[in-house]
């Protein structure tokens, strides 16, 4: 590669030119539309950095000799799966966000065995695996603690991703201590061999999982696997904030299409504001947001917005003491529908009611985040809290707000507020504010968030 000093600089005269480089804008807008990633259309320094580093590592002076090198037939190619790995972040980790793995082994995965007991058979998709951590974390998740209850049952994990680079470290099943960083000592122990600073799964975990290259934005997909497959979970997560609005609306249609009646969906945090899963049921596990496809649909290729139900009008003289319980449950019934608008409104005039009911500043929460307004959604969280200070799911979510705003020293205060209040309390006890949800669940999640934060 040559001087270090020497390529340094030459990356920072190709930087500072390349927006110049009139073949820039073309060989840009040919990336977006070859694969989807709208992430980069107003990140031009971002990708002009990219494109620079590739100059300088391939010796070429333009953008015009990249474009030439990426339509050469199976070099460009090649060049092709190297651009995409810098692209997209190949970087992941076991277990990442611990409340959707503990949402799919209590919620999730029992639903699946319920419903498949003729079959005795589960398929899962995992969609842009990166280096593989997610379809492993499944893997050890589904062997280790529901092993007993899948002992007979036909386990597949597909895995996909739309670099090669990323699928062929997935598929060697090697990963780096970082990517472990969330892992017990005692899984690192019984679930992976260690050389010097790797770490190798071992192969019994490797069994049920197979790797694709595919890619999610085109518009017609070419799926490793017969068109009739459909899966009883799907997990796409932290994918579609690279795609743009439309791309993400057809991709999560064809994820519904995809999925049996009854089965999951599973996206990132961030991407749970996207106005696209009316056709689904919201599922919320205590920080998990889940969907889950009606068990009587249709199943439409192109999700289409379903009805939400009219919630009871509220007289503005009888406080909600006195309004029947179904006032509150129309509030989660739209939230459910995915009708955040109407819901928002809702709980506006539940709070007109009876503005010192905590319950009520908690659901308005959950609400406005899935609305993008996550300051108003701490603030609604805050008062929650004032007006009940042992109100433990909502000091959760409130560490939740804190923890993706990097607010890290008050998040892990938060998380351990949640463990304070359960200290004592029994472990099959009912959260409240949480259907559902335990005590013991709610003081794994809070210890698990509590240490990712210290």
């Amino acid at each position: 590669m040559g001087n270090p000093q020497t390529r340094r600089l030459r990356l920072e005269q190709t930087t500072l030119t390349e927006p110049r480089d009139p073949a820039y804008r073309r060989l840009k807008s040919d990336l977006i539309a070859s694969t989807g990633l709208a992430f980069y259309a107003d990140r031009d320094q971002l990708l002009v950095n990219l494109i620079g580093e590739r100059l300088s590592a391939l010796g070429l002076p333009d953008c015009t000799a990249y474009a030439a090198l990426l339509a050469n037939g199976t070099a460009g190619s090649a060049e092709m799966d190297v651009l995409v790995a810098l692209l997209t972040n190949g970087e992941t980790s076991f277990f990442r966000d611990p409340e959707h793995y503990i949402a799919i082994r209590d919620i999730i995965v029992p639903d699946i065995l319920q419903r498949n007991q003729a079959s005795k058979q589960i398929r899962i998709w995992s969609a842009g695996c990166a280096s593989g951590a997610e379809p492993y974390s499944l893997a050890i998740l589904l062997e280790r603690e529901l092993g007993a209850r899948t002992a007979d049952w036909k386990i597949a994990i597909h895995a996909t991703d739309l670099s090669r680079s990323h699928l062929e470290r997935a598929e060697a099943g090697k990963f780096r201590q970082w990517a472990l960083r969330s892992t017990s000592a005692a899984t690192k122990r019984e679930c992976f061999s260690q050389e010097a600073g790797t770490w190798t799964i071992h192969p019994s975990y490797q069994r049920w999982i197979s790797f694709h290259q595919m890619n999610l934005a085109a518009s017609e997909w070419s799926t490793p696997w017969p068109a009739h497959t459909r899966f009883d979970l799907i997990l796409c997560r932290n994918v579609m904030i690279y795609f743009a609005p439309g791309v993400n609306r057809r991709l999560v249609g064809q994820f519904n299409h995809s999925l049996e009646p009854g089965g999951w969906l599973v996206v990132g945090a961030a991407e749970c504001n996207l106005d696209t899963y009316r056709a689904f049921c919201t599922v919320d596990a205590a920080g998990a947001r889940l969907y889950q496809k009606p068990k009587t649909s249709s199943d439409p290729l192109v999700a289409q917005p379903e009805k939400p139900p009219t919630p009871p009008a509220l007289s503005p003289r009888t406080p909600i003491a006195n309004q029947k319980p179904a006032d509150v449950a129309g509030l989660l019934a739209l939230a459910d529908c995915g009708d955040w608008g109407t819901a928002a409104e809702y709980a506006e005039q539940l709070l007109l009611h009876d503005r010192l009911n905590p319950a009520i500043h908690f659901y308005r929460a959950l609400i406005l985040e899935n609305l993008g307004s996550v300051p108003e959604a701490e603030r609604s969280l805050r008062q929650a809290i004032y007006l009940d200070r042992g109100f433990a799911l909502a000091h959760y979510h409130l560490g939740l707000a804190l923890k993706r705003a990097r607010k890290i020293h008050a998040a892990e205060r938060s998380f351990r507020n949640v463990l304070q209040l359960l200290d004592g309390v029994a472990n099959d006890a009912i959260v409240i504010a949480g259907p559902g949800v335990t005590t013991a669940r709610l003081r794994e999640l809070a210890q698990s968030m509590r240490e990712s934060t210290i």
